[in-house]
Formats: C-alpha cells, structure tokens, sequence
C-alpha cells in the first residue's frame, strides 16, 4: 500500500460562498413570505415581519360580522318555523273544541279550584311553540334584523377607530395605573393621591432594592479599604488597648464589609437586647424584695416609739452597741440541723456579713456560721486571764478601777480603717438598706481632725531622716494625711532631700488647692513621680479583681496589657530601685507606705500590694472609721440576713465539710506528662464531690438545699488544709497553686485600757507603725567605678540581716524547725487555733522530714515590727457612750512562744497552747515599755492590759499569692466558695469587702457577658429592684431627720475644731452616706 499525505479539503472560493450566501437568503425570504403556520387570531393576508395597524378593522370586524349574519339567518328560519306551527295549531284548536261542546251537552262538567278559589281552566294537550328568541336547543340569538347588523356594523368601525387613535394609550395607561393603586396602596391609596411626593420616594427604594441598595453587605469593588489595611488597622488599635466592642465593630465594617446602616442596626438592636437583659432578675431572685427595718426599732411597737424623748431613744441605741453580734450556738437547739439552708457562710467579720446581706436581699436563706464569741470580731477583756496591774492611784467614778472598769467594753481588733469611702458606701448601700435610710442608719466619720490634715497614720523607719551614723534606730516620724500626694512630696523635698514638686501657684499668684488627685505638674519630685506612676498602675485593679469571676477562657480573652495584672507577678523592690535610685530615703519611704500592715520587706512584697496600699494611704479621701464601731456595722448587716429569713450564730466549733459520694468509676492510669503539679505531682483530675454542708465538732451536720452552696471566709489555707476532709483531700487534692502560697506569721493583740477621754490622753485617730520591714537602705558607691552606686536592700539592718520577712530573726536564739508533707501538717494543725491531733493515716503517708537550723522570731524592744491604734480616738460617738476611758491595741507577731512554723509547701504554722510560765507577761511588759517609750502621756493612764490571741491573718502578700489560679472564689469542688482578705488584699477592710462581692457574685451565678459588657452585677441589680427609703422621720421644723443607728453630735465636733484655732470651714466629722 503507498503510503502518502493525507488529503485536505479545499475551501470553497470567495465566488462560490457569495453565490451559496445569496441563495439562503432568498430562500429564507421566500419561506417567510409564504407563511405555511400563520399564528392563531390572525389576518388571512398577515405577512410576517409586518404589522397590522388595526387588528378590529382587519382581524376582528369580518368574523363578528359574519357570525352577526348567520345570526339573522337562524332567527329568520324560527320564525318561519313559528308561522308553521301557529297556523297548524288553530285548526287543531277549533275541531277540539267542536267535539268538546257536544260531549258538555250530555255531560256535566266538573271545574277544577285551587287554593284561592279560582277555577282552573283545564289547558289543551298541544304544546305552545317556542319563540324564535329562546331556543332550548341552541343559544340566544342576538342579532335578528338588517338594522341590528348596520348598528353592530357602525359599532365595530368605531371602536377601531378609537383604538387606532393615540388617545386610546392614554386611557389604557390611566387604567393600569389605577387599578396598580389599588393593588399596591389599597386603603392608603387616598394618602398617596394627596401626597405624590410618597410615590417617589417609594419608587425610589424599589429600584435601589432592585439594584442591591439594602443589602447589608457591600460589593467587593465598594470596601473602604482592602482587606491588608483592615488587618493592619485592627492590629494597632488592639496594640493600643482599645475596647474588644470597638475591635468587633471595626471588623465588621472593613472586613465583613458591613453597610453602615446595617452597623447602626446592628449596634441599636444589641444595646436594646442589652438593657432588656440588665432589667431582668438572675434565677433565684425573689418577684418582690423585702423592705427591712432597721435593727435598732424592728422590734418595738410603732406608737411606743414615738413616746420616747429623745435621750431615751439615743440610751436605747447606745445599749445595743453593748451586746455581741450573732445569737449564741445552743447544741440543745436542733433547729439548725433541722433546716436546709442555701447558703452556708463560715467566718466572722464585717466581710462575712456583707456577703451574707447580698445573698440574703437576693432571695436566698443565709446562714452564717462563726467560731467567735462575736462575728463583728470584737474583743472583750477576759476575767479569766491575769491582768496587768493599774499604773494610777486615781479611782473612777463609783469607785471602779482595773477590768471592773473595761467589763463588757468592745475592744476593735482590726482596726477599721476605710479606704475611699466613696467605693465602700456604694458598695455596702445596697446590703445596709432600710425603710428609713439608704445606709441602714450607718454613718462614717473621717479619721483625724482638720488641724492635722485628718491624719490617719503616723509611720517610724529606722533610720528614716538620719544620716546612719548613729545606727538604725533613729528615725523621723512621717504623718500621713488626707493632703493629698503633693503634700506628701513637699515633706519629702523638705526633709529628705527630694526635688520640688511644680509651682503650686496659679497665673494669679494664688496657692492652689493641692487636696487633689492631679498629679500632672510633677517638678523636679521623684516622689510626686512615683505616685503618679502608681496611680496609673492602680487603675486597672477592678478590671483585674473582676477577672476572678471568669473561667480561663474569659479570663484569657481579657487584656493582656493591663500594668495591675504584670505588676501581680513582680516584686515592688525592682520598682522603687528603678524608679528611685538616687534618694534612699524617698525610697525607704515609698516601701513603709506600700505596707505598713506587715512585717513584709519590699524584695518579698508584690508590687501590686504595694501600690494599691500605697495608692489608698496617700488618697485625699483619707480614712474613714464607722460610726460605733465594727459592731454597730455588724449588727446592720446581721439584722437584714434575720430579717429575710436567715440566721447568724456565733461560737460554732467547726470540724470538716460534708461532701456527696461520687459513683465509684474505674480510674484510668494518668500519663506522667499530664501530672497536677501544683498537687504535689499527683493527678486529681476528674469529677469532683459536690460540698453539701458543715460537721461540728459536736457531731451535728449542717447541710444545704441541693444547688445550695458553702462559702467560707476564713482564708484559702484554713479552708482546704483544715476544713477539708483528709481522704477528700487525698483523693481529689486542693486548689491549683495552693502549695506555692506561704501564711502569714499570726498576731498577737495586747488590749490595753486606758482612763482618761482621747482630749486628756492627747490622742489621735491615727494608728502608729513601726516598720523594720522599710529600714533604710545603704547605698555604696562601687569600687573603680565612677558615679556608678550599688543599691541597698530596703528592711536590712546594720548587721546585714533582712527584719522585713516571715521567719526572719529579730533577736533571740536560734532553735531547730522541721518540714513536714502537706497531710502530715494539716493533720498537725487543729482547727480553732490549737494544736489537733495526728492521726495515723498522715503520720503514715507522711514523708521523711528533714531539718534545718532556723533563726528565732522573738519581740525585740524598739526594733521589732509593732502596730498600735486608739479605736475609741476614732469614734466620735465613743465619749458618749463610755464617758472617762479610752482603748489602745497593739499588734505584733506572734512570737516562736506561741506559734510553730512548719517549712512545707504551702509553709503554714501551728498555733501553740499557752506558753509555759510568765512567757505571756514578759512578752507583755516588752510590749508596754515600748508604748509608753513613744506615748509618754500613758505611761500613768493604764488600768489594765490583756493579751490576746494568736489570730490567724491570711497569706502573705508575696507574687505566688496573686499568680496562682485557684486563687478565686469558685474552687475545684462544686458547692464550695471562698471568700474574704485573701482574694484581693490582706489585712484590709475594704480589701476583705471586695472579697465578700466578688463570693457573692461568684455564688449567684452572674456570667461573663453580665459583669463586663452589660455592667450587671449583685449590687447593680439590688439597685435597681430595692425600694427607696420611704418612712422618713420629719422634724417640728418640717426638715427631714436623719435616722442614725449611733446618735452623735457633729456640731459640737465642729465646734471644737473651730475652738482649735483652724481658719478653714472644717467638714462635718461624719459624712452623711446617703445616696442622693
């Protein structure tokens, strides 16, 4: 076969596709013209391609025309058809009636009657014709004469000239229109004709709906930026902390692409369901809240009341003031095991109370458990004790001297001083409402006088002021008042070499008012830096405080860059070394103010504690003290858990908690990658029992409803070491980070009575620090180096030992300590302060201990950290009700006498039995010594002295305190809280109320979307729903009286300070608190 190249076809040439083209298209136009399937109703003649101009004349008229004629037609062979037939029937009809008259003649006819008594004519059997018209068997016929079919005919040419003519479009087009209104518009179709302009607009958004106008979402070719620019944008506002709302907004627009109003929407439909979620009640809260009455008249007769004079009234008040808060614990009494409480609060203390009131005004049945004899944690002198003899020969009135004296008078051992007050009193209004004042009648009054600025603390630095030749011993005394930080940095210019703040001058050359927060003219002053600097920090501590209530992954998304929350893992000793490295003693002071209430040196103390403490100490609000005492506070806050259903007992011996079984579940072997640490290595991951309640030491169990709930302000280590259950613990171990923490060494208090009121005695409301924890660093100038300063350690003292830690020594000998397992010593520790038992199950678990050589803590004469305040001195109501005397505490630590120290993780201590011999009374006449070394004017005015304690005090404020994450009110142990000092702040009252809020929150349930983007809490809804006080008392001069719980005379307080000589209008002693 040959092969060869494949063949193309050939394209046919340009004459031959031009020949092709013109004979399609001639066959085309013949196939059109010819019309083979003309369309349906079409003229004969149609040509496709063109049109008729009239359809009527060409289509219409020949076909009506025609079936018109064969209409006459029809009608003309009816009636040819009705002649006939006519015609026929009348013969018919006339032979009938022939033969009909024939038969008559020879019959009678009978007639036929119907009902109305007409006779009926009987009818011929032919039938009628039908008219030609009504044909049963075709249609009506319409047109039946020549006349019919010229008008049908000159009707059809006229309506095809009608709709030939331009006209006829007008009116179709005003038809359609109308009938388009009334579909659209239907009753509103009148507004529309008088208001066209609504037509338009309604036009206007049909065609942009039409065009994509209302979509919510923009094209791609319509961003306002591109997407690169958007992720770069929302970058640096989160760089810049700016709201997570505002960042989410940001991206709906530039990222989603979100049309503005669709945002707008978007926003106003998101505030809406916002307010509408504020205004609705958390579960549990009751349809109506209970209006309180106050604890002072809830029980007495209305009419017997308003008999009472006025003296009368104010003996009352004072009597209650006398009486211990809490109803005695009586085992007898079984109603308490009896009932079913949903929550249980295990403590004492304002703290305790406060978060008792909130759940309790939040419809829950509280009650609250105290192992003191008084839950206001007040102390009375003891009858028991042996007493420190009376220094005076002066008797008092009736004779009485020595403890006769002081019996049944409250002695305030946790001196409570009120940071702004203006945060407290928003807080505690809600709690302490009644029907007659929006505090509960509770008032408080300013520390100090205006003499000397409302002085609050009296601060001594060894070494502070001097120049260190002489020792550390000596120092200067710094008052700290309510001035403000600009008076604090003009001392520190004035006496300790610091730099001038700016001009406090105005362009007037007027002085300007420096009781003032505004610390921007800073100067030349470190120390107006520094505090403003920590201002700025101390800013973010309620946003930081309120992260405890959320869950680790709210907690997360919350800002990373707030300074509060770095500072909480930070030691305050790297700050002020940084911030001031040139004055020593403007740093030494900075470290006394930052904690002045423990013996905490600044390279152990969290920077957070620092400046919150400093922050609250230098604030112009100064410090504000209630108004008879802690106890008169206390029984306001324990009247309104009683009066909504509730109990507070006292001198409750507390044993363990009670918790549910959990169904027994084989256990998995843990990996060793995934192990607890803060557990001691050991995993206690898993479900965890539900706490149902307490067990007495008694025996006796209290337990709560099934979604009640145990809250427990007696610290984070007594709760979980003591408390908890040693096979709970063991099983399913403690909070996450507990062994890192550290407790603070307890305290002890000397009460000291005093004869003489606070105007003969020379005393002041400020509570006086002695603060080896701050002693002045020695800085040194390096070897070699020029200009170059080696900074000293702040709380070191000359002989290069550190005084400002726990366990460090200050004098005495050294004696041998021991580290025990977390078991071994929460089985060491007895719950109640004394020593308990071991038992066997810890003493066999127990590690291997090991010892070390540990220095003593041992009181030191004018060396050792010492507290003392003048409760009596800071209230105002105090000269009234105990006329002649007056009551000092002093607080030190607790010596190794009292307490043991066990090096363990977490390091705790045991609480001793009383020491052997007159180890009590040696450490007492130390103490007094040094009183009267500082406050001469005692040293005869003393009529007796107690010491009392160990008191526990909380953990010690170091970093591990606040960076651990079981540190927060809710516990891995569903049903049990906790609560008080250790969550925020120790040894502080407003510190311990913060506490108890956050508890109550925690407890009510409150989610992260109600605390941070709706601001819904406990108290903003107790707020909200609580009534107004209404039964307000109005005087003979119609002005409206304040009903207080603790009658005072403020005017006569202001008299005295105007008698002092002070120039300025001083303000009232005790400010009114009631919101207006």
């Amino acid at each position: 076969m040959r092969m060869g190249r494949i063949t193309k076809k050939r394209k046919p040439s340009s004459s031959s596709s031009y020949n092709s083209s013109n004979n399609k298209k001639k066959n085309i136009k013949k196939a059109d013209t010819q019309n083979p399937n003309p369309p349906k109703f079409s003229s004969p003649t149609l040509v496709v391609g063109q049109v008729s101009s009239n359809v009527i004349t060409s289509v219409l008229a020949p076909r009506l025309t025609e079936l018109a004629v064969k209409s006459v037609e029809e009608y003309a062979d009816r009636a040819m058809s009705l002649a006939d037939s006519l015609s026929e029937g009348d013969a018919n009809q006339k032979k009938t009636e022939d033969d009909d008259g024939e038969e008559a003649e020879g019959a009678d006819y009978e007639a036929e009657v119907d009902l109305d008594g007409n006779i009926i004519t009987p009818s011929s059997s032919s039938s009628i014709p039908t008219p030609p018209l009504n044909n049963d068997d075709g249609p009506i016929l319409l047109f039946t004469t020549q006349e019919n079919l010229e008008d049908f005919s000159t009707l059809l040419s006229d309506t095809a000239s009608h709709f030939s003519s331009s006209s006829y479009k007008v009116h179709a087009n005003a038809a359609k229109f109308e009938r388009l209104l009334d579909e659209k518009y239907g009753r509103f179709r009148p507004l529309i004709e008088s208001h066209p302009q609504i037509e338009v607009v309604f036009k206007n958004l049909q065609r942009k709906y039409a065009m994509g106008g209302f979509s919510p979402f923009r094209r791609s070719e319509d961003m306002p930026v591109n997407k690169t620019t958007a992720i770069m944008l929302l970058f640096m506002m989160h760089r810049n902390n700016v709201r997570f709302e505002a960042l989410v907004l940001m991206a709906l627009f530039c990222l989603v692409g979100l049309q503005p109003w669709a945002l707008v929407t978007l926003v106003a439909l998101g505030r809406w369901e916002m307010e509408r979620r504020k205004g609705r009640k958390v579960k549990g809260m009751p349809k109506e809240f209970k209006v309180c009455e106050p604890y002072y008249t809830r029980d007495e007769d209305e009419k017997e009341v308003d008999k009472k004079s006025e003296g009368e009234e104010r003996a009352e008040k004072y009597a209650f003031l006398s009486n211990p808060v809490g109803t005695k614990y009586n085992p007898a009494d079984l109603s308490l095991r009896d009932e079913e409480h949903d929550v249980l609060l295990l403590g004492s203390g304002a703290d305790t109370l406060y978060a008792g009131a909130l759940l309790a005004r939040a419809g829950r049945k509280v009650c609250v458990l105290s192992p003191t004899e008084d839950v206001s944690e007040c102390t009375v002198m003891s009858a028991q004790q042996k007493q420190k003899p009376a220094k005076t020969k002066k008797a008092a009135k009736g004779g009485e001297s020595g403890l006769a004296l002081f019996a049944n008078v409250p002695f305030d051992t946790r001196a409570m001083n009120i940071s702004h007050p203006a945060k407290q009193q928003k807080l505690l209004a809600p709690a302490l409402c009644t029907a007659t004042d929006a505090q509960g009648g509770i008032r408080f009054a300013r520390i100090g006088s205006s003499q000397d600025g409302y002085a609050h603390s009296v601060l001594s630095v060894p070494g502070l002021g001097t120049d260190g030749s002489s020792g550390s011993d000596r120092m200067i005394p710094v008052v700290i008042n309510a001035e403000g930080p600009t008076s604090l940095a003009e001392f520190c210019a004035t006496s300790l070499g610091d730099g001038f703040p700016g001009s406090t001058m105005d362009l007037d050359g007027n002085k300007k008012d420096t009781n003032d927060d505004n610390l921007d003219n800073v100067g030349n002053s470190t120390s107006l830096g520094y505090l403003k600097a920590c201002r700025q920090i101390n800013a973010g501590s309620a946003e930081y405080y309120l992260s405890k209530l959320f869950t680790a992954t709210n907690n997360n998304a919350s800002s990373e860059s707030n300074a509060y929350k770095q500072s909480t893992i930070q030691r305050a000793s790297a700050f002020l070394d940084k911030c001031l490295p040139l004055n020593p003693h403007v740093r030494s002071l900075m470290a006394a103010i930052g904690n002045p209430n423990e013996n905490l040196s600044p390279g152990k103390t969290c920077m957070a504690a620092h400046v919150s403490h400093l922050c609250a100490m230098t604030s112009t609000e100064g410090m504000v003290y209630p108004v008879g005492g802690p106890r008169a506070l206390c029984h306001s806050l324990a009247s309104v858990i009683e009066q909504c259903g509730g109990r507070v007992v006292s001198g409750v011996a507390l044993q363990e908690l009670l918790f549910d079984k959990l169904p027994e579940v084989e256990k998995k072997p843990a990996k060793e990658d995934k192990k607890d640490y803060a557990n001691n290595g050991e995993d206690h991951s898993g479900p965890k029992p539900r706490c149902k309640g307490i067990r007495l030491q008694n025996g006796c169990e209290i337990t709560t409803t099934e979604e009640g709930a145990v809250l427990s302000t007696l610290g984070l280590l007594p709760t979980f070491l003591h408390l908890l259950p040693t096979d709970v613990r063991g099983a399913h171990g403690v909070c996450p980070g507990l062994p890192a923490v550290s407790e603070r060494r307890p305290l002890l208090k000397i009460l000291v009575g005093l004869r003489g009121t606070k105007e003969e005695l020379d005393l002041t409301g400020a509570d006086w620090y002695r603060l080896p924890n701050a002693t002045l660093p020695r800085d040194e100038l390096v070897a070699g180096e020029t200009g170059k300063v080696q900074l000293g350690t702040i709380g070191v003292d000359d002989d290069g030992d550190a005084v400002g830690g726990d366990g460090d020594a200050v004098g005495g000998d050294g004696e041998e300590g021991e580290t025990t397992t977390i078991a071994e010593d929460a089985a060491t520790v007895g719950q109640g302060g004394g020593r308990g038992k071991r038992s066997k199950a810890a003493t066999a678990s127990a590690a291997p201990t090991t010892t070390k050589k540990q220095r003593s803590n041992k009181f030191a004469s004018g060396r050792s950290w010492m507290k003392v305040s003048f409760p009596s001195a800071k209230d105002p109501s105090w000269s009234d009700r105990h006329p002649s005397i007056s009551t000092c505490v002093i607080t030190i630590e607790a010596d190794d006498d009292f307490v043991r120290m066990f090096d363990t993780t977490p390091r705790i201590y045991s609480i001793l039995n009383a020491p052997a011999g007159d180890a009590a009374e040696r450490l007492k006449d130390r103490v007094l010594r040094d009183l009267v070394e500082n406050f001469p004017q005692l040293s005869d005015k003393m009529e007796c002295a107690q010491l009392t304690g160990p008191y526990r005090s909380g953990l010690v404020q170091n970093p591990a305190r606040f960076a651990i994450r079981g540190n927060r009110p809710s516990t891995p142990y569903p049903g049990l809280f906790v609560g008080g000092a250790d969550l925020t702040l120790g040894d502080s009252f407003s510190g311990g109320i913060v506490g108890g809020w956050l508890a109550a929150n925690a407890i009510m349930g409150y989610s992260f979307l109600d605390l941070v983007y709706l601001q819904k809490n406990l108290t903003s809804d107790l707020e909200r729903f609580l009534e107004e006080p209404c039964d307000v008392v109005v005087g003979d001069n119609g002005e409206v009286m304040e009903d207080l719980a603790v009658p005072f005379d403020a005017k006569e307080i202001e008299k005295k300070n105007d008698d002092a000589g002070n120039d300025e209008v001083p303000t009232h002693a005790a400010e009114s608190s009631k919101e207006e």
